[in-house]
C-alpha cells in the first residue's frame, strides 16, 4: 500500500481495484498496530489467566463478573473486563437469560381493541378540595375510553363511568364483551358494581392485593397524566376549569401524543385501526418511503454540487 501511495495511487482506488472494503482494511491495520505493541508491564500473569480459565471450567454457569468476584476469595484480583477478554478469546462467553419475576408476567395480552379495560382513579385538587379522576383505559391501544372528575368515589360513580364506556364504544352490539381489570376497592367490589358488569355481559377481573402491576397500563397512564398535566397545576381553580383542562389533555393524549409502546403512534389511531400487524406494516412501509425520499434528495443535491 505504501508503494502504491508513493506512485501516486490513492488508497481508495487501490482498495477498490483489489475488491477490499475500507473498513476491512482499517480494521486490519488497527489489529496489526495492537499486535505490534509492546506487552504492558501490568498485564495479567499466567497464573491469573489460568485461575480464570479453571474457574470457568469448574463452574460453567458463572458469568465473567461473578468469576472476578469469586477469585478474590482465592487471592486473585482480576477485573471483570480482563475476565471477559480471556473468556471471549476462548469462545466461552454465553448469554445469561434472566427469569422474570412471577408478578411481572402479564395474565392477559389483548390482540384487538375493547378486549380488556383497566379501571381506576387518582386524586387531584379542585378549588382547594380533594377530587378524583376516574378513567377506563383500553389495554390494547392505551386509549382512554371514558373519564370523569368527581368529588367522591362510590359504586355510583364507577357504574356511571362503565356505562359511558360501554355505550361510547358500542359494546352492546359487539359479540365479545370486555374483561374489566380493577382493584379490590369497595366501590369496585360493591354488589351494585358487580351486578352491572354481569348484566352487561362483561367479565370482572379483580387484581391481586398489593399488586399494582396487575393493572400496570392504567397505573402507567396515571404517571404520565400526573407528570404532564396534574402536577403542572398547583390546583384547579374550579370544576369547570379542571374538566376543560383535563379534556384538552386527554384529547391530546388520545389523538396526537406519540406513545412509545405503540411505535410512536397515537392511541386513538391504534384503537381505530385495531390491528398491530397492519400497524407494523404501515410503520415499515413509511420508513422505506422516507429512506427513498432522503436518497433521492441527497443524490439530487450531490448532482447539483
Amino acid at each position: 500500500m505504501e508503494r502504491l501511495k508513493a506512485c501516486g495511487v490513492s488508497k481508495t482506488v487501490a482498495l477498490r481495484s483489489l475488491g477490499v472494503c475500507r473498513s476491512t482494511y482499517y480494521g486490519w491495520l488497527k489489529a496489526r498496530e495492537i499486535s505490534a505493541r509492546k506487552p504492558s508491564v501490568l498485564r495479567l500473569t499466567e497464573a491469573e489467566k489460568q485461575a480464570v480459565i479453571e474457574k470457568k471450567k469448574k463452574y460453567p454457569h458463572l458469568s465473567h463478573r461473578q468469576i472476578s468476584g469469586y477469585l478474590r476469595h482465592e487471592g486473585y484480583w482480576v477485573s471483570e473486563s480482563s475476565c471477559y477478554r480471556i473468556l471471549s478469546a476462548l469462545g466461552w462467553v454465553f448469554p445469561q437469560p434472566l427469569r422474570e419475576a412471577p408478578w411481572k408476567e402479564p395474565h392477559y395480552e389483548p390482540f384487538a381493541p375493547n378486549q380488556i379495560w383497566g379501571e381506576d382513579w387518582t386524586r387531584l385538587v379542585v378549588a382547594g378540595l380533594r377530587h378524583y379522576l376516574l378513567t377506563i383505559i383500553d389495554y390494547f391501544s392505551r386509549y382512554i375510553v371514558a373519564w370523569a372528575i368527581v368529588k367522591t368515589v362510590s359504586q355510583r360513580e364507577v357504574k356511571d363511568l362503565l356505562a359511558i364506556a360501554y355505550m361510547s364504544q358500542g359494546i352492546d352490539k359487539a359479540d365479545q364483551k370486555p374483561l374489566v381489570r380493577l382493584d379490590r376497592g369497595s366501590p369496585n367490589m360493591a354488589h351494585g358494581t358487580r351486578s352491572l358488569i354481569t348484566d352487561l355481559e362483561m367479565i370482572i377481573s379483580p387484581s391481586r392485593v398489593h399488586r399494582p402491576t396487575d393493572n400496570a397500563r392504567q397505573e402507567r397512564w396515571y404517571r404520565t397524566a400526573k407528570q404532564e398535566e396534574i402536577y403542572c397545576q398547583p390546583h384547579y381553580p374550579s370544576m369547570e376549569i379542571a374538566r376543560h383542562s383535563m379534556a384538552h389533555y386527554i384529547e391530546e393524549y388520545n389523538e396526537k401524543r406519540p406513545h412509545q409502546a405503540l411505535w410512536n403512534y397515537a392511541p386513538g389511531y391504534v384503537h381505530r385501526l385495531g390491528n398491530k400487524t397492519k400497524l407494523l406494516e404501515h410503520h415499515r412501509k413509511m420508513i422505506q418511503v422516507v429512506k427513498e425520499q432522503r436518497l433521492n434528495t441527497n443524490r439530487a443535491l450531490m448532482a447539483m454540487a
